[in-house]
């Protein structure tokens, strides 16, 4: 079946407003999909007026930063039912990263980076403004060529306009989406890697099963076994993974829109994989 459940809207740092992402899922015919903007439910709002409008099953999502090393361990959470209690912790992260992104920007005049925030508010067309706003400021401007450089040479981690977020452990960022009635997945978990291997943040975690399998004890409930950079030999090894701990599998593509040009919307995978998953959303 052809179906997208991991994207993002100009909610957080993607191109494509609510509806519009929709729409586009309408016309390359999705079946199913999730918005899963980063740390924030504010789309929510949106999509509530437009999914009447639809014949598509949009599934209201979103995907929490967790605390690590590598800047990559992300939870999606699926049909959260206590919202509101996730937009107040989710909300509290979204003040701090306004105070970072003020000294990014700072720190981005003093490198000689002429930008201001009306500048960075009006690129980002959301609440939620992350690195690659500013990256997207900087190609505009001329400062360097691509996004890509952007973060190559300055936005990465510990490059010189590099500021550290505020977030949730792991097992904070499950155990949020648990008590709000939602389903947590571990994001695009080849990601989560540093040099073949998770970071030891747990005795025993020696191998990405073993990282899962900590996850796991910590209540996350599924992976995403199909991601849109997997390697067939990986989602081979993630779908082993799941069905040994019976665990829930999903599928995302991770489209940003023009922030990612490289990422399609869409994910054909056969049903008999991720329908465990859907029959738990309706």
């Amino acid at each position: 079946m052809v179906l997208d459940l991991h994207t993002h809207t100009t909610a957080s740092d993607g191109t494509l407003k609510p509806k519009e992402l929709i729409q586009k899922a309408q016309t390359i015919g999705l079946e199913v999909l999730a918005i899963t903007d980063h740390d924030t439910i504010s789309g929510f709002d949106e999509l509530d007026s437009v999914v009447e409008e639809t014949d598509i099953t949009v599934i209201k999502g979103v995907e929490i930063s967790a605390d690590y090393p590598t800047d990559s361990l992300h939870i999606l959470g699926y049909n959260i039912k206590d919202s509101l209690r996730v937009a107040h912790v989710l909300n509290e992260l979204i003040e701090y990263r306004n105070k970072r992104n003020e000294i990014i920007l700072e720190k981005m005049n003093q490198f000689g980076f002429k930008a201001t925030m009306e500048e960075i508010k009006k690129i980002a067309k959301g609440k939620a403004i992350g690195r690659p706003h500013f990256a997207r400021l900087m190609v505009e401007k001329g400062y360097v060529q691509t996004i890509d450089e952007a973060f190559r040479n300055y936005l990465k981690d510990g490059g010189p306009l590099f500021v550290e977020k505020k977030r949730l452990k792991p097992q904070e960022a499950i155990e949020l989406i648990k008590e709000a009635g939602g389903i947590a997945i571990l994001a695009h978990p080849y990601q989560v890697l540093k040099d073949g291997l998770p970071y030891p943040i747990a005795d025993g975690v020696e191998n990405l099963e073993s990282f899962i399998r900590y996850l796991i004890s910590k209540g996350l409930d599924g992976i995403e076994a199909y991601y849109s950079t997997h390697l067939p030999k990986q989602t081979e090894e993630l779908l082993s993974i799941a069905k040994k701990y019976d665990l829930l599998i999903t599928a995302g593509s991770d489209f940003h829109g023009d922030n990612r040009p490289n990422v399609k919307l869409g994910m054909n995978v056969p049903f008999k994989t991720v329908g465990k998953f859907l029959s738990k959303l309706f």
